[in-house]
C-alpha cells in the first residue's frame, strides 16, 4: 500500500463562532493527484492553509511526510511545493529572471531554472517579460516557481481558475504528467467536478466545512444507481398496469422510469407491457452524471 503523505485528524479551523473548516480527516497517499473538491466558501482555501502552515488550526492535527506540522513545520515546508490562488511575480522581469529570484531564496541550484521552464513548457518564453504572459502562462511560471524547491508534494488551489479552454488544457495535462515523470505526489482544490474527474486518481469531498466523501472516483460514481427509461405509448395506463403488478416505476413526461436492479426483472417489465398491448418505442440506461452526484451529496439541485 502506498505511504501516506497527508493525514489529518479532527482537523477544525473557527472563526468567530463558526466551525469553517469541521473535523476533516484528510488522507493522501504516495503519487495520487488528489481532487480537493467542493463549493465556494466550503472550506477547501482555510484547509489547504493549514496544511501549507499559513493558518492555525483551532483543533486538530495535521501530519505531512508522517511528520507534524506544528512541531516540524520548516523541515516538512522544505519538500512542499504550492501556489495558492494567483501566483506572484515580477512583472517588468522576464520568467527566467523572476525564477532566479526565488531561486536564490531556496538557495536552488541554477540548473534547476532550465529544468522547471521545461517541465512547464515555458524554455521559449524564458526572455519574455511577465506582463505580457496570457494568465495561463502566468500560471505555469507559478507551478514553475513551486517546483524550484524540488517538492516531492505539490498543493495547488483552483490552478485552472479564470482560465480559458486552451489554458485549462494546458495546466491540465501538465498536472496529470508530474506523479508520472517527476515523482510528484499532487493535492488540488477545485469547485469543478469537470476538472477533477479529468486529473484525479482519489477525490475528497467537502460541503460546509465538513468531509462528506472520501475515496476514488470509481467509488463516487458507483453511487449513481442506473434507470432504465421506457417510452411507451398510453405512459399513465402502461405506469398503472406495472403498478398493479408491483414493479415500481416513475411517471415523468410520458416516459416510464424504472431502477435497474437487474436484467430478469426488466426483461419481465418489457414482456409485461407487451403482453398488455402497450408499444415500446425505446429502451434505454440513463445514469446520473457525476455532476448530478455531486450536487446530491453537496444538497444543491442547482448549479454551483
Amino acid at each position: 500500500m502506498s505511504n501516506v503523505i497527508i493525514e489529518t485528524n479532527k482537523l477544525t479551523k473557527t472563526f468567530g463562532k463558526k466551525n469553517v473548516v469541521d473535523n476533516v480527516d484528510l488522507k493522501v497517499r504516495q503519487g495520487e493527484i488528489y481532487g480537493f473538491l467542493g463549493p465556494n466558501g466550503a472550506g477547501k482555501t482555510t484547509t489547504i492553509r493549514m496544511l501549507l502552515g499559513l493558518a492555525r488550526p483551532t483543533k486538530g492535527s495535521i501530519h505531512i511526510f508522517g511528520k507534524d506540522i506544528q512541531q516540524e513545520k520548516y523541515s516538512i515546508l522544505k519538500k512542499v511545493g504550492s501556489l495558492v490562488e494567483y501566483p506572484s511575480y515580477y512583472g517588468h522581469l522576464n520568467a527566467y529572471e523572476n525564477l532566479e529570484a526565488v531561486r536564490i531564496l531556496l538557495d536552488a541550484p541554477k540548473s534547476k531554472i532550465d529544468e522547471v521552464l521545461s517541465i512547464v513548457r515555458l524554455t521559449k518564453e524564458a526572455k519574455r517579460p511577465v506582463r505580457g504572459f496570457s494568465l495561463g502562462m502566468k500560471q505555469r511560471l507559478g507551478i514553475a516557481t513551486a517546483l524550484l524547491g524540488n517538492p516531492e508534494l505539490l498543493i495547488l488551489d483552483e490552478p485552472t481558475n479564470g482560465l480559458d479552454p486552451s489554458g485549462i488544457i494546458e495546466i491540465r495535462e501538465l498536472i496529470k504528467s508530474m506523479p508520472k515523470e517527476h515523482g510528484i505526489t499532487i493535492i488540488i482544490s477545485s469547485h469543478l467536478l469537470s476538472e477533477i474527474d479529468q486529473m484525479a486518481t482519489q477525490v475528497g469531498i467537502i460541503s460546509q466545512g465538513q468531509m462528506i466523501f472520501q475515496d476514488s472516483l470509481s467509488k463516487l460514481r458507483e453511487r449513481s444507481k442506473s434507470k432504465i427509461k421506457l417510452t411507451v405509448n398510453r405512459a399513465e395506463s402502461a405506469w398503472k398496469t406495472l403498478l398493479s403488478h408491483g414493479y415500481t416505476t416513475e411517471l415523468m413526461q410520458k416516459n416510464l422510469f424504472i431502477n435497474n436492479d437487474s436484467d430478469d426483472q426488466i426483461a419481465k417489465i418489457i414482456k409485461l407491457l407487451v403482453q398488455n398491448d402497450f408499444s415500446i418505442y425505446r429502451a434505454e440506461e440513463e445514469k446520473k452524471s457525476l455532476e448530478e452526484i455531486f450536487l446530491d451529496l453537496i444538497g444543491l439541485e442547482g448549479g454551483l
